[in-house]
């Protein structure tokens, strides 16, 4: 049995726009970009969450002092993923 080749970031700028790429354990994973009805989805809970946790920490209206971002590139050791909505401290 041939082993197979681990996936770089080189294949993954070669994924066609229209889809979602990653690398995930070594193996490049693709999946389409979202339906109309996913994206509204996540765009609307993204605007619930962007009010009270996307600003200056002790501001009104929430506790603030987080990046909200929608469709962020994330390098975690060797793995590269998109989430719909990722959330994270500040500081």
């Amino acid at each position: 049995m041939e082993a197979r080749r681990k996936a770089t970031y080189d294949d993954l700028r070669r994924v066609p726009e229209h889809l979602v790429g990653e690398l995930v354990g070594g193996e490049l994973v693709t999946s389409p970009r979202p339906s109309p009805a996913h994206a509204a989805a996540s765009s609307a809970l993204g605007a619930d969450l962007n009010g009270p946790f996307h600003r200056r920490p002790g501001g009104p209206g929430g506790p603030g002092g987080w990046w909200i971002l929608f469709e962020p590139e994330l390098h975690l050791g060797e793995d590269v993923l998109v989430p719909d909505l990722a959330g994270w401290r500040r500081g």
